[in-house]
């Protein structure tokens, strides 16, 4: 796939985990603080697993876990960071 620019992210501010993991997105030049990433449960792997990795690893470059939810109607789980 293509990569992601930081300017198409910052449209929407919500990153897919997987697109995270294939590193697909450069956040070095991303415009805002906070930033939503988003996973959809798989029926092999924990989607807490995989959005937790995720927020694990962005934590290396300056962003922390706000907050984690999921919606009852809406398939994916959600973590809100934000860059220190």
């Amino acid at each position: 796939m293509a990569p992601l620019t930081a300017q198409k992210l910052a449209q929407t501010r919500i990153l897919d985990v997987d697109a995270l993991a294939r590193n697909e997105v450069d956040l070095r030049t991303y415009p805002h603080r906070n930033l939503a990433l988003m996973v959809q449960p798989g029926l092999m792997g924990s989607g807490v697993t995989r959005l937790l990795e995720g927020v694990e690893y962005l934590g290396q470059f300056g962003w922390e876990l706000v907050n984690v939810t999921d919606n009852s109607r809406n398939p994916f789980l959600y973590a809100f960071l934000r860059r220190r």
